[in-house]
């Protein structure tokens, strides 16, 4: 029965207006079926309205451990990402014996009953990218792109009451605390390769195999003829119209014939949902409390040092002594007695970038000039660190 079924989303504030699209085209076929958007994101006026299309949780109501340290040691999407096994779970704690998790850019074109009903006698349910081995001159290219990415897409997951459901969301949750990584060489795909694992570690997996179900880019081509439960508009940007895809080149609006309409009709729906005014919504855990963006490099610095960030406390707060931001700021071990000093922080992008460890081999001494004079002419640009920062 559709009262037993919830569906749920997550978004930050520049998400919204997918998550409203969806909620109204989910309500289009299920007008019953309650739907949920998680705000990864923080609390303002601006997210505080009660006029939405659906029921909007708050992070601190997900029963998260160390929220905190986790809104700060990942980016916006890692957040959002990493939120998925708690969101289901709660859809469960809270009596729904069916809860399924959408991408918040994915459009509800036709009934999802039969799917309602497949997750419902299965205790997880999962899509794979592909149905059947490609054809074509780009068929190594692409399936290998799979292997990369994870035969499962993370878009859409559903789950049961029953018990294989629950160790698979404790597991889950588990690993994407640490490894929401976007880690190629290292196997990690944020969470989709994490899925790969699902169906051997888990009893009563259901792999759906309804080509109508998920289509986007990576598939596209072999369902363009189908019949459409759900379309995944996956790397497709409003502001961009005539590209299928942030993704891939290869699929252009003139190829994918009838599906190109719909991409039109999606710019429109999400235009008139506030797209284009919420598409730069500040983030509301992107800066320190005195206004500085937290770079990328700091956060997965900070989420690395696991129990050791304990002497930060607060990993906002920019002043004090023992503040996460001044210890960024202060010389690598390494600089005492070189001839120039270096910030953990840059030491830090130093110790990632084999090429620049490849240019300059003695940051602290020899190259520590040459060094510098990178940071400044191309640093702080390409890793978007800001002046507050010292080098």
């Amino acid at each position: 029965m559709d009262d037993q079924v919830a569906v749920g989303t997550i978004v930050a504030k520049n998400f919204l207006p997918f998550a409203r699209v969806l909620a109204r085209s989910l309500s289009d076929h299920h007008a019953t079926v309650p739907f949920f958007a998680v705000l990864a994101d923080g609390v303002d006026n601006a997210t505080a309205s009660t006029n939405e299309p659906f029921e909007t949780v708050l992070l601190d109501t997900l029963a998260i451990p160390d929220l905190q340290r986790l809104c700060f040691g990942y980016s916006r999407q890692q957040l959002a990402i990493a939120v998925k096994p708690y969101l289901l779970t709660h859809l469960l704690n809270r009596g729904f014996t069916t809860a399924i998790f959408l991408d918040a850019d994915i459009l509800v074109l036709d009934s999802l009953q039969p799917l309602f009903d497949e997750i419902a006698a299965h205790a997880i349910a999962l899509t794979p990218h592909l149905l059947a081995p490609l054809c074509g001159a780009d068929r190594f290219a692409r399936e290998l792109n799979i292997l990369q990415s994870g035969v499962y897409n993370g878009g859409f997951v559903g789950v049961s009451h029953h018990e294989p459901a629950r160790l698979f969301l404790r597991w889950w949750a588990d690993r994407l605390r640490t490894h929401c990584w976007h880690d190629v060489s290292h196997g990690m795909h944020y969470d989709q390769r994490w899925l790969d694992l699902i169906p051997t570690l888990f009893d009563d997996v259901h792999i759906v195999r309804e080509a109508g179900c998920n289509v986007a880019y990576w598939n596209l081509p072999e369902r363009a003829s189908t019949q459409w439960r759900f379309f995944h508009f996956s790397g497709f940007e409003p502001e961009r119209p005539d590209i299928v895809t942030r993704y891939s080149r290869s699929l252009t609006m003139e190829t994918i014939g009838p599906a190109a309409a719909l991409f039109t009709r999606y710019t429109d729906l999400l235009r008139a949902e506030g797209y284009f005014a919420s598409r730069n919504s500040p983030y509301g855990f992107g800066a320190f409390d005195n206004g500085v963006a937290i770079p990328d490099v700091a956060r997965r610095l900070y989420h690395t040092m696991l129990s050791a960030v304990d002497q930060f406390g607060d990993p906002f707060q920019a002043s004090g002594s023992q503040s996460y931001f001044r210890w960024l700021n202060e010389p690598a071990e390494g600089t005492s007695g070189s001839s120039g000093s270096v910030t953990r922080l840059w030491h830090a992008i130093y110790q990632a970038r084999s090429d620049v460890q490849r240019r300059f081999p003695d940051i602290f001494d020899a190259d520590n000039r040459a060094f510098q004079e990178w940071i400044t002419l191309s640093g702080r640009r390409e890793h978007n660190i800001a002046d507050a920062f010292a080098q």
